[in-house]
């Protein structure tokens, strides 16, 4: 079977999975009607645990996959519950203290569970409910949204660059990953309403993560710095995730696409470290990694790789032939190792080095990276023909 062929029928696999098995689990068992909000974990039988507390960051994150699944016409249903959740959402979290800002969750009873204020939740935020006025273009999403900006800018701006990852703030700790995900969210509300302003701070983004994040001498993608944007002493310094190395490239190449740029070269250079270093025996992505390329953490997530699989897709769309053959080889392990099990519709979300599971429940956040990594092969590999089309 050529790498493309069998590029498409892997794509097709998990396509059919997503739409037959995953969206309706989690638009069933997964919603929370009487609250009009998502539940946050499974059993493995795939009943709800409705006791856990529940992020903001996962209900915009199941507001995207319901938001998209809806335009793509994947399930058509899913619009009516992505918009009530994104009001749920503003409703239950959006300062329901007094304080500025989204908490970070709340109990099922909707009463505050944890109201920190932490970079990684409004950027979520921000990234659901552009989805959500992409469905529905609501004046309160927008309006919502640039509130958010605003208490970034005023609460989260780090005096060194960039922003804080939670505040009050630690003085001499940085984070890289928020930033990825608020880099994100401005490409998707630059995509949703054409507005200049978005595309102006995902450039600033993109410069942070070229001159601060990435590690020239190492090619790593630091994931941990000081208050000067140095990565940490000791080991925490030299730690990079190839799961991240995929995800940023893939974004950067969005970014570039959308900015009218040239292909960036350090989209090639991160892909290629992960590439190299992140894959164990197996052909599984391994966690963490040091920054001469030896593994540090050994267990895999799902995760990880459906990032390795939009990477390849961007890869592919630059050129790269061998990314097809490379995609598909991932999506086999995905679907072998991590979904459909124990349950239809299901994940297991962590494995430890020997494939057995080291988690209990079914998490509601890995279906946002499933689904966009579905809908990213399907729109480079997909066969127009087959059922669940584009």
């Amino acid at each position: 079977m050529s790498g493309d062929r069998r590029a498409e029928h892997a794509v097709a696999r998990l396509r059919r999975w997503v739409v037959g098995q995953a969206l309706p689990l989690w638009g069933g068992a997964g919603f929370d009607s009487t609250r009009g909000s998502f539940i946050e974990r499974l059993t493995f039988e795939g009943a709800p645990l409705p006791s856990a507390p529940r992020r903001a960051m996962v209900q915009a994150r199941q507001i995207y996959v319901f938001s998209h699944a809806a335009l793509l016409g994947w399930r058509p249903q899913g619009k009516a519950m992505a918009l009530e959740a994104a009001h749920r959402l503003i409703n239950g979290y959006h300062g329901v203290d007094g304080a500025p800002g989204w908490i970070f969750s709340i109990h099922p009873d909707g009463a505050v569970c944890d109201a920190k204020r932490d970079l990684y939740a409004q950027s979520f935020a921000l990234f659901g409910l552009a989805w959500a006025y992409k469905l529905e273009p609501e004046p309160r999403f927008l309006s919502t949204a640039l509130a958010t900006l605003r208490v970034v800018d005023q609460h989260f701006a780090s005096p060194t660059g960039g922003y804080h990852s939670v505040v009050p703030a630690d003085a001499g700790r940085r984070e890289q990953n928020p930033h990825m995900h608020l880099f994100e969210a401005m490409l998707a509300w630059f995509e949703a309403t054409g507005r200049e302003s978005f595309l102006a701070r995902a450039g600033e983004l993109y410069g942070m993560m070229a001159g601060r994040f990435f590690q020239p001498q190492t090619g790593i993608l630091a994931e941990y710095f000081d208050g000067s944007w140095k990565p940490r002493s000791g080991v925490a310094g030299r730690i990079c995730e190839p799961g991240h190395h995929f995800e940023w490239s893939w974004l950067v190449r969005r970014y570039a696409a959308l900015a009218g740029r040239d292909d960036p070269p350090i989209a090639r250079a991160l892909k290629d470290f992960g590439d190299r270093h992140g894959f164990d025996a197996e052909g599984l992505v391994v966690d963490e990694l040091l920054d001469d390329g030896r593994v540090h953490k050994a267990s895999r997530r799902c995760w990880p790789h459906t990032e390795s699989i939009k990477a390849e897709a961007a890869s592919f769309e630059m050129g790269d032939l061998d990314a097809a053959p490379r995609a598909a080889q991932t999506i086999e392990r995905l679907l072998a190792v991590f979904l459909g099990r124990p349950v239809a519709g299901g994940w297991v979300d962590h494995v430890d080095g020997s494939g057995a599971p080291i988690v209990d429940f079914i998490p509601a956040s890995t279906l946002y990276h499933v689904f966009l990594a579905a809908e990213e092969a399907d729109r480079v590999w997909g066969r127009q023909d087959e059922a669940g089309r584009r």
